[in-house]
């Protein structure tokens, strides 16, 4: 055998007992990381205004008035222009876009709105839209602790109705006697009193049994006719029924 052959034949062999290399693992790759985005800033919740409480506004010429907002959804307006005098005017309410909105029996919707202490009103007249521009507009101011200021229901009378008297903040009263009288008004330590021109006072207070009218003729503490107590319903707080 020639040494060619020889090697050869020692190369075949050699391949032969060899054995095979196996193929490399696939290499694992580790998913990447996910780092967590950092919190956003918390953002404390914006308080919503609470509009419940009585408002000093302003009517188109100017004189004042208050209306008394109800937790219940009423709402009672002392304006005493209109044809309901001393009853006042009795409307519903509700709140849209952190505005007051309260639509009244006579046709009328007010609107309350403002933010850090400042709020205006605005009146829009029957069929108006109350996003158009308003038939009269003023600043309203809440009325600390809300007062007596609104309208009250008081004695019946003989012929079966009821007294109503409207006191507005700035010291106006009136009242539904002999189709409409206009006095005045204070708050005292005892309540609210009215002086009316006929040399009538009517105090209304607080009592254990609610709300009384105290009514009697001449100067306190020197009456000239024995007083009258009889309940005192402020309107607005027990609910009532209106057609629009």
């Amino acid at each position: 055998m020639k040494f060619a052959e020889s090697l050869l034949i020692f190369a075949v062999l050699a391949t032969g007992c060899s054995k095979p290399v196996p193929p490399a693992p696939p290499s694992e790759e580790k998913p990447p990381v996910k780092v967590a985005a950092a919190p956003a800033p918390s953002k404390k919740p914006v308080a919503k205004i609470s509009y419940v409480g009585t408002w000093a506004v302003a009517d188109d010429q100017g004189q004042a008035f208050d209306i008394a907002v109800f937790p219940n959804g009423q709402a009672v307006s002392n304006w005493t222009k209109g044809p309901a005098g001393a009853h006042g005017v009795r409307g519903f309410w509700r709140m849209e876009d952190d505005r007051l909105i309260v639509f009244f029996q006579d046709g009328w919707t007010d609107v309350i709105s403002g933010a850090d202490g400042v709020f205006e009103h605005r009146g829009f007249e029957p069929g108006a839209a109350w996003d158009g521009a308003p038939k009269n507009q003023s600043a309203a101011k809440r009325l600390e602790g809300g007062g007596f200021a609104g309208v009250w229901c008081l004695n019946k009378e003989p012929d079966g109705s009821y007294l109503y008297a409207s006191l507005q903040s700035s010291g106006r009263a009136f009242s539904t006697i002999g189709g409409g009288t206009e006095g005045t008004w204070e708050a005292t330590k005892d309540g609210a009193l009215c002086k009316w021109p006929d040399g009538w006072n009517d105090l209304i207070f607080a009592s254990q049994d609610g709300f009384q009218k105290r009514s009697w003729v001449g100067p306190a503490g020197q009456e000239t006719t024995p007083p009258d107590i009889s309940p005192a319903v402020r309107v607005g707080e027990a609910g009532f029924s209106i057609t629009p």
